[in-house]
């Protein structure tokens, strides 16, 4: 477990997630999530492809259909956006985009 809080789960206001083992728990919630959130900040690669695959589902509908290579692109490039501004607020090394250029 890292130390990171964020703000995943809607709160908004306050720091409504918290690391456990490597992803994020609901720290309004007495259960352990269903859904496992990969964390940012320790679990950054797997956060990256975990917001990704979230962004593709989300924008499946707005997106047109033929170009599902160039889709899954963005969504992924977003992700990266993500956990790079992350990890960025709280002094750590940013994540290398995937297609070789440099991190921000």
């Amino acid at each position: 477990m890292c130390d990171y809080q964020g703000y995943e789960f809607g709160a908004g206001r306050y720091p409504d997630s918290y690391c456990v083992d490597g992803f994020l728990h609901d720290a309004d919630s007495d259960f352990l999530n269903e859904d496992q959130i990969p964390c940012p900040a320790c679990n950054p690669d797997k956060a990256i492809d975990w917001w990704a695959e979230q962004n593709a589902a989300s924008w499946k509908d707005d997106e047109d259909e033929n170009d599902e290579a160039g889709h899954n692109e963005r969504a992924r490039i977003t992700a990266i956006s993500l956990v790079n501004d992350i990890r960025k607020n709280r002094g750590l090394p940013l994540v290398a985009h995937n297609c070789g250029s440099e991190a921000r």
